[in-house]
């Protein structure tokens, strides 16, 4: 669904800062900034959390971070501490990149198990999103991988890490429709991946994303403030 203002198009991205080396300056830079734009969420690495969560208290900014990114490759058990240590220190949303590998071999029961595992520590209120790298895998194995996620608890499955140091495609419209295709109405679908420009979110959105993953959140607002100009 497109947003026809400003605050219901912020409420629904999770502005990103994913990138190596953050001092806790930029960070709380960042944050108060997501916050004076109204964002839903803000993303950001591990040892990131307790910042944002201390500028982001008592705002309606949610803080998200990441698990086992940008590849996925944590055991089960890993991205279940992972995930706790994150809870702890103040999220209220977890980005676990799945066992991509699992993914690609049709292994569905092993992820579903790795997501079960993260789920059942995952309090009421808190949500899990899965991060399936759509890019990487082919149409019947993003299938696989998101009805997966799904029955293993995941609150909402994300198309793509975005990691620029993967080199991968970003996300599209047709990624997002092939999800929506096969996952029931109460799972949400977060989109990230190259996704930059209000046009290119509001074709996302309206293929059937409820989040929009990215770092160029303001650029997304502004554009689509600029759109609405007579």
């Amino acid at each position: 669904m497109i947003p026809r203002t400003k605050e219901d198009l912020a409420a629904v991205i999770d502005q990103t800062h994913l990138g190596l080396g953050a001092s806790r300056s930029e960070i709380e830079t960042f944050v108060a900034k997501a916050v004076e734009y109204g964002f839903g969420c803000v993303c950001v690495l591990p040892n990131a959390v307790s910042t944002a969560r201390k500028i982001a208290s008592g705002t309606r900014t949610k803080v998200a971070t990441v698990i086992s990114f940008p590849l996925g490759m944590d055991v089960p058990y890993v991205k279940r501490a992972e995930a706790r240590d994150a809870l702890e220190r103040g999220a209220d949303e977890i980005d676990m990149v799945i066992d991509v590998a699992a993914a690609r071999m049709g292994d569905k029961e092993r992820l579903l198990e790795e997501v079960a595992a993260v789920r059942e520590i995952i309090p009421e209120g808190n949500i899990l999103k899965t991060i399936i790298e759509v890019p990487l895998l082919t149409p019947e194995q993003a299938v696989g991988a998101a009805v997966a996620a799904e029955k293993g608890g995941a609150h909402m499955i994300k198309t793509s890490t975005g990691f620029k140091g993967l080199k991968i495609r970003g996300t599209s419209p047709e990624d997002v429709q092939l999800l929506r295709s096969v996952l029931k109405p109460r799972t949400g679908i977060k989109a990230s991946g190259g996704i930059s420009s209000w046009n290119q979110a509001a074709a996302i959105l309206e293929a059937g994303a409820a989040r929009i993953g990215t770092s160029s959140g303001i650029a997304i607002v502004d554009g689509f403030l600029a759109s609405a100009q007579p």
